[in-house]
């Protein structure tokens, strides 16, 4: 799963553009990630995290392993299982980390939603407090008008209609009921009404959002306590994984006379085969995407023109025929309904996009490996600790670039609704890479080239540059900030 070693913190930037598909080309360790459904999944990984963080397999003892190099059929079969059960770990390391991204995520997307209650909630109370200002004026302006008509107003209006009235709406009411009232009388007392529904109508608005406010900040709570426990769980697995699989690579090594360092590095490279393998096999899935979407679509505009053409055909026909008599025997001319735009790929599958601004992507790599070493803390937005999304989003606002607010769903948002999303299949450096579904992307990076990532990865990983993990699980469409 993640390297073992912590990195120390790097202020060099990467290399140039250019050169940058070479950066960090040693291998590291790979994650081999199991997808997660769903954030419930959380609750599993807390409860593991109370004694041993996954139900422990039956490993192997020492004895087991001397008896089993007795036999070159049981040492093979022992040297099986040992690579099972090392699989197993970064397997169930993986989920771990996994959920606690997905938990992550989910108290990102809170924290948004409670900013925008707080702003809603403080612009409703400023409108309300204006509208209950401009009420009391109106107020004032229709009692002083009662005022006056009761002075000359003879036998319909006397003084004790206006001082009858124990509220603004009985005075209101008898305002308005009242025969004698003038045109301007009737006209103040109309807007009086009015703001007084205002006033009344955004106080409720007011604290109605207040109560959103409440309880998104109640929501907030739980979620970042369900972030913290499945942060801590992952933590857990990590330790488990690293724990076991030094003593599994150090019996491989007595099994196969070797070293356990030798073992490790043989591990190492493996899983680095299989993410370049992975990492080719999702390019091309994201071409055949694309390319399946960009058929669709100009089906969908031929259809369109079809229909139009069949609609201009029919109109020519009906004027000919419709014209030689009055009993309307002629052609009938159809009525061709408007066809809404054909839906396409996200920024036509990345052939709309123009290239990244090299000079931007460089200044915002330059940023982001300049945190390279630093802790990874879910919510992080730096100085010296970050989440995904933080820093991503930091990276990007060095060049002056906004990718989205502080959460990996509404960067993949961001970049669509600004028509800057582009086929995976042809992802340029600098390009935000994303790990989920539409709607719900818990995990996001900066492409540096050569199959590299530069993340704020998980609780059991510093900011890194690192081969990309579960290939398979990356979304289809990648961001490009810089286009």
């Amino acid at each position: 799963m993640a390297n073992s070693s912590t990195p120390a913190r790097n202020t060099a930037a990467l290399p140039s553009t250019t050169a940058r598909a070479r950066v960090h080309a040693r291998s590291k360790r790979l994650f081999s990630a199991v997808a997660i459904g769903a954030v419930s999944a959380v609750t599993a990984s807390v409860a593991a995290a109370g004694g041993a963080a996954f139900a422990a397999p039956d490993y192997p003892s020492w004895n087991d392993v001397e008896k089993a190099k007795q036999n070159e059929s049981t040492k093979q079969a022992e040297i099986a299982t040992l690579g099972e059960l090392l699989d197993g770990l970064a397997a169930q390391s993986a989920t771990a980390v996994t959920t606690a991204q997905m938990a992550a995520e989910e108290y990102r997307i809170t924290q948004d939603s409670l900013a925008a209650a707080t702003e809603r909630e403080a612009s409703l109370n400023a409108q309300a407090k204006t509208a209950e200002a401009a009420a009391a004026t109106s107020k004032m302006r229709a009692g002083l008008i009662a005022a006056h008509l009761a002075k000359s107003g003879g036998n319909g209006l006397s003084l004790n209609l206006f001082l009858s009235g124990n509220s603004a709406d009985d005075l209101l009411s008898q305002l308005g009921t009242a025969s004698k009232l003038s045109e301007q009388s009737e006209q103040i007392y109309t807007e009086a009404r009015q703001d007084q529904n205002a006033a009344e109508s955004l106080g409720d608005q007011a604290a109605s959002a207040t109560d959103e406010r409440e309880r998104l900040t109640a929501e907030s709570k739980t979620t970042f306590e369900a972030a913290a426990a499945s942060s801590a769980a992952a933590e857990a697995a990590y330790d488990t994984q690293q724990r076991r699989s030094s003593e599994l690579f150090e019996q491989l090594a007595l099994l196969k006379d070797t070293t356990a360092e030798a073992e490790r590095s043989f591990h190492v490279g493996e899983e680095a085969a299989a993410a370049a393998k992975a990492f080719a096999q999702a390019q091309a899935s994201a071409a055949a995407i694309a390319d399946a979407a960009a058929a669709a679509a100009a089906a969908a505009a031929a259809a369109v023109q079809d229909a139009a053409a069949a609609g201009g055909s029919g109109s020519d026909s009906g004027s000919g025929s419709g014209s030689g008599n009055g009993s309307g025997s002629g052609v009938v001319t159809p009525v061709v309904p408007s066809v809404p735009s054909a839906p396409s790929a996200p920024a036509g599958g990345g052939t709309t996009v123009p290239a990244p601004n090299a000079s931007a992507v460089d200044t915002a790599l330059a940023f982001a490996s300049d945190q390279l070493g630093d802790r990874y803390v879910f919510g992080g937005s730096g100085p010296d600790a970050w989440d995904c999304s933080g820093l991503t989003k930091a990276a990007y606002a060095a060049v002056g670039i906004y990718i989205g607010t502080h959460s990996a769903t509404d960067q993949y948002n961001t970049m669509a609704r600004q028509g800057k999303l582009v086929s995976f299949a042809q992802v340029q450096v600098g390009d935000l890479l994303f790990w989920g579904s539409p709607g719900n992307y818990y995990h996001v990076a900066i492409y540096v080239g050569g199959g590299q990532i530069l993340e704020a990865p998980n609780p059991s990983a510093r900011v890194r540059v690192h081969s990309i993990w579960s290939s398979w699980a990356v979304a289809p469409y990648v961001g490009r900030p810089a286009a």
